[in-house]
């Protein structure tokens, strides 16, 4: 492994260490054996050297939004938002420049992504692995294609083979003979590598770069043999690491922005070159072999692969699709928490808003729908590891209850949001369930959920509440609502059956009966728990017509627990301990178990309080159950081991939302 030598002469004069030359791989398809980026952070200049030895110089500046990221001057960016932009590893630049567009006449610019590293492995016996490459293929004709090209190096770096096959993509082992093609590999001059195959007669150039500590293969440009083509392609080794990750780059759309993945989601927040905002959830599955490599957005109609390690995340449209030729390359970005992002509040003042929170800042805004957005910090409690304290100036009270915890993929606690429907607005601790990771293939809604209806209005006045069975079928396409049962809803206790159609958004799902929407729900992934979610505006049903009220305005906040698949009888009812907060702008700790609920909190008075419910299985069903304090009021519990909901039976005067520890 070497380092380009004006990076050692960088350090032997003192100047900046991230100064110094690096070899361009980009997605216009240009070779990094021809275009290089020299950058100076002393000067905060940079030159790139185009394939024909050409050159053209700048400044650049960091982008106080987002530090870390640095942005290209050029006077080829006419756009309303300069997208050409960079961010830097020890070993790398990866970003994006406003590269000649190939063929163009006249000639014309367009901001694409690159990779530009100078860190590069020369012992053969280094680039031994199994790879996974995605590329995209760019012709003089204007059209395009996308690769995904499994790769294998043996024999101490002597072997290459390839498979090509873009559909189905095999794991290498599996890759029919005719596919494969075998090419052996010699040494070339300026860190390249060279695979020669005689049948077909075919040779390939490459670099085997080292970014963040991994092997990453490089390969672009063009051929005597292919002159009105250009390939780009950049290859990961083999590897089923799916944990949480955070990258940030650039797309052959010209917009720059940030990727999330977990195992199951991605989510990229984004800016076009026109100024348009967006965040884009998709969700993520398996293609069996090869494991590095994922399907986005499977169900949906423009698909995508994707494969990352602790250095890149590529993604790719799926060759001879409505998405070939897209590319994203995007850098890892590391000192990152990953419960920043932004999440879907359902409040229980009868409203959906949004939360954008920054754990490495300490920094929220909640937005409330019409765009009204509150900013302010939050810090962790001292006295209680795990729990933080919104600071708001809506604050007034004794003590600042607004407070709450966190889980993978879901923030629940309490938040002074408006009053429903006060006049003029007031403000109070409220509950709130948050969450960012949504069920978008409609077979992940299958199974049974015990869902807890909480209602309230203004006026102090009280409405009862309900619960009853949600039942989805296997395909995701029937949800049948039921009286509360210990058996799956049957149709002879059906209370009514809906269609499920997707809504507008993705992970909204729509229950319809006869051509009427009755729910438009959404189930959030929340620590390996599926929960459903509605918050909607509805009219009281139980204010006489005569009254001065009718029809009374009240909020709904209905939350589904489904239950586990493949427990069986009598009860999956497993003992919790957790953080609770209550419409009453309680926030405290609790304890549940199969007899038993206690929690002790405190008010926003600052005066402690305390609840004992003795409980017993209620309506049949042994996933939820009935708890009784000591005056005999009644109370309903759900909990699914994570999240745990407990009113107070009619009036339903009370609802406790509590997040298991």
């Amino acid at each position: 492994m070497r380092l380009d030598p004006t990076v050692v002469a960088a350090h032997l004069n003192g100047q900046d260490p991230r100064n110094g030359v690096y070899y361009v791989y980009a997605a216009d398809g240009t070779n990094g054996t021809r275009q290089k980026l020299g950058i100076n952070f002393d000067t905060r200049s940079y030159t790139l050297t185009d394939s024909r030895g050409q050159a053209t110089s700048g400044n650049f500046s960091e982008d106080p939004a987002e530090p870390g990221t640095y942005v290209f001057a050029s006077n080829r960016i006419t756009s309303t938002v300069n997208t050409a932009r960079f961010r830097l590893t020890p070993d790398a630049v990866v970003g994006a420049f406003p590269f000649e567009k190939p063929w163009s006449n006249p000639v014309a610019y367009q901001v694409m992504p690159f990779v530009a590293p100078r860190t590069f492995v020369t012992d053969p016996a280094q680039l031994d692995g199994t790879y996974n490459g995605f590329g995209i293929i760019r012709n003089s004709d204007g059209s395009s294609d996308s690769q995904v090209l499994p790769m294998r190096i043996t024999g101490h770096g002597t072997t290459l083979e390839t498979c090509f096959d873009n559909d189905p993509i095999f794991g290498f082992e599996y890759c029919p003979s005719g596919s494969k093609r075998t090419y052996a590999i010699t040494a070339s001059t300026d860190f390249a590598w060279t695979g020669t195959s005689s049948s077909p007669t075919d040779a390939l150039q490459f670099r085997m770069a080292r970014i963040g500590g991994q092997n990453i293969w490089l390969s672009g440009g063009n051929t005597d043999t292919t002159p009105n083509t250009r390939v780009f392609q950049v290859g990961l080794k083999n590897a089923a690491d799916w944990s949480t990750t955070r990258y940030i780059g650039a797309s052959t759309e010209g917009s720059w922005g940030a990727n999330v993945f977990d195992v199951w989601n991605s989510v990229r927040t984004a800016v076009t070159p026109e100024g348009a905002a967006s965040e884009l959830s998709l969700p993520l599955s398996s293609i069996g072999k090869p494991q590095g490599i994922r399907l986005l957005n499977s169900p949906g109609t423009k698909r995508y692969y994707e494969i990352h390690n602790n250095a890149l995340s590529v993604v790719v449209g799926l060759p001879a699709s409505n998405t070939q030729g897209y590319m994203e390359v995007n850098l890892f970005k590391d000192s990152w928490d990953a419960r920043n992002g932004r999440y879907t509040v359902f409040a229980t003042n009868g409203t959906e808003q949004t939360l954008d929170i920054d754990f490495d800042k300490k920094l929220y805004t909640m937005t409330a729908p019409g765009g009204d957005a509150i900013t302010g910090t939050f810090s962790e409690d001292a006295n209680d590891p795990g729990t933080y304290v919104f600071a708001n100036e809506r604050i007034t009270t004794a003590l600042n209850t607004a407070r709450f915890r966190t889980a993978s993929g879901a923030i629940v606690g309490g938040f002074p949001f408006a009053l429903f429907k006060s006049d003029p607005v007031a403000y109070a601790v409220q509950p709130f369930i948050a969450a960012r990771s949504f069920v978008t293939n409609r077979s992940e809604l299958a199974g049974t959920y015990d869902v807890i209806v909480a209602a309230g209005g203004s006026n102090n006045l009280t409405h009862p509440g309900a619960y009853w069975q949600f039942y989805i079928d296997a395909a995701g396409t029937v949800a049948r609502q039921c009286p509360p049962t210990t058996s799956a809803c049957l149709p002879t206790v059906s209370l009514s059956d809906y269609a499920i159609s997707a809504g507008v958004s993705p992970g909204i799902w729509l229950l319809t009966q006869n051509g009427k929407t009755h729910f438009a729900v959404r189930v959030a992934h929340i620590n390996g728990r599926r929960v459903m979610l509605q918050i909607s505006e509805s009219y009281s049903p139980y204010v006489a017509p005569s009254s001065p009220l009718f029809p009374y305005p009240i909020w709904i906040l209905m939350t589904g627990l489904q239950q586990p698949t493949g427990v069986t009888f009598p009860v999956y009812w497993p003992a919790m301990r957790m953080h609770v907060t209550s419409t009453g702008g309680t926030f405290g700790t609790a304890y549940v178990d199969a007899s038993r609920y206690a929690t002790s909190y405190s008010r926003p008075d600052g005066i402690p309080g305390s609840l004992t419910l003795e409980m017993q299985n209620a309506l049949g069903n042994f996933q939820v159950r009935e708890g009784t304090d000591s005056t005999g009021k009644r109370y309903q519990l759900a909990q699914n081991g994570v999240i745990a909901l407990m009113q107070a039976a009619p009036p339903f005067d009370n609802l406790h939302i509590g997040l298991a520890d």
